[in-house]
């Protein structure tokens, strides 16, 4: 996505600072990727999730779900007592695509596994869930108005051109309770710059940045991959609830007469600075991060690519097998006292820390099972591999 710029480039220079456009202008480059077949196809997988689908035109309303679903029952449904279910009308939305509207597919993962797998990706990478949001615009067309985005974006071109202009922030990092007002006066906001993506391009927009997009002469297939990284409200958040939790001054009421008294901000917060140490001590800040970590690891969705293959695979382990970490799957190992945890997709995973040594070779790997660590014994390292493989983290190669 960002290449040839490295993470360090991409942290230090643009990320949550300025925004970023590689040109490459290769249609090779993302053809693994996704396609306008694969917009069709999700037409049809994810005709019972109507709510998935949205048909934006610049200028007019945006197309109500009822006008492009029908009531679609189920088989012999008179006699099975299962009433209809709103379905996505594929051929209404193709007729709104011919007059000009854009298709936006939310969340489109749900409806192939080989767009999620890339998701993974840049989640393990970014340390930011990733949610893929497509849109299929038709030629000369604009789908949204200038607006800004509160979650940060990187969009890969796949098939046709688009003009983006990006303006300078009315709001730095807008959080979702700052959402753009369409009524906004847009009349002195300031171009920061004009972009020409085609095919295989990746264009990086912080949150908050303005920014609107319109097709050339053709059709134009793109991408954009909502980040959502721990922010330090997150953090902040959990510590709160946890201090709350484990000091009761801060679960003390606030009465009339204190909030009708004079000088209540002043004395309010200097109660704070007096509870400030204990609430920002050093394991509550660990716990609140381990908090906000695990709830992004909780909507992440699993690679299951080859998983039941892995699976026998897993069930007579010999040590010429080799190890190594699935690289399409997010994980992160995190220390314990007397234990090792490891967050993956949906799920926190305790381990003993006897096990470190094991996981930390199979992450620094390939590795084969005989190499693994000798002071793990053959009945705990085998129930370890599986669990690891059945988990969808560690792959097995045979030699």
């Amino acid at each position: 996505m960002i290449a040839p710029h490295s993470l360090e480039d991409f942290f230090s220079a643009y990320f949550e600072q300025t925004p970023l456009h590689v040109d490459r202008n290769d249609q090779s480059y993302f053809a693994g990727v996704y396609s306008v077949a694969d917009v069709e196809d999700a037409l049809t997988v994810g005709a019972r999730d109507p709510e998935n689908f949205a048909l934006v035109k610049f200028g007019n309303p945006e197309v109500s779900v009822d006008a492009f679903t029908y009531e679609r029952p189920s088989a012999r449904w008179r006699t099975s007592d299962r009433g209809p279910a709103k379905a996505v009308d594929a051929r209404k939305v193709i007729g709104c695509f011919a007059d000009g509207y854009t298709l936006i597919v939310n969340d489109a993962a749900l409806f192939n596994a080989r767009l999620q797998r890339f998701s993974n990706r840049i989640q393990r990478e970014l340390l930011a869930y990733c949610q893929a949001n497509v849109y299929l615009t038709p030629p000369a067309a604009q789908g949204f108005q200038i607006h800004h985005d509160s979650h940060d974006t990187l969009t890969a071109q796949i098939e046709g051109e688009k003009t983006w202009r990006i303006y300078k922030p009315l709001v730095a990092l807008p959080l979702e309770a700052q959402p753009f007002d369409v009524a906004t006066n847009l009349d002195n906001v300031e171009l920061v710059r004009e972009v020409h993506l085609r095919p295989g391009d990746t264009l990086y927009i912080p949150r908050g940045y303005l920014h609107e997009a319109k097709t050339s002469s053709t059709q134009s297939l793109h991408i954009t991959f909502a980040l959502a990284p721990i922010r330090v409200a997150e953090v902040l958040d959990f510590v709160s609830r946890i201090a709350s939790v484990r000091d009761v001054e801060l679960r003390r009421a606030l009465r009339p007469s204190m909030v009708d008294a004079d000088g209540f901000p002043e004395r309010f917060g200097q109660f704070f600075e007096s509870r400030l140490t204990a609430t920002f001590s050093g394991e509550r800040v660990e716990s609140a991060l381990d908090g906000a970590l695990y709830e992004m690891f909780r909507i992440t969705r699993p690679n299951t690519n080859g998983a039941f293959e892995q699976a026998l695979r897993c069930a007579n382990i010999t040590d010429g097998m080799r190890l190594r970490i699935d690289d399409g799957v997010p994980f992160m190992i995190r220390d314990r006292q007397g234990a090792v945890d490891l967050l993956i997709a949906g799920k926190s995973i305790e381990f003993p820390a006897f096990c470190k040594a094991a996981i930390l070779q199979i992450q620094q790997g390939p590795v084969t099972v005989a190499e693994l660590d000798p002071a793990l014994s053959p009945e705990h390292r085998n129930p370890l591999i599986r669990l690891l493989v059945l988990e969808g983290l560690v792959l097995i190669d045979e030699t």
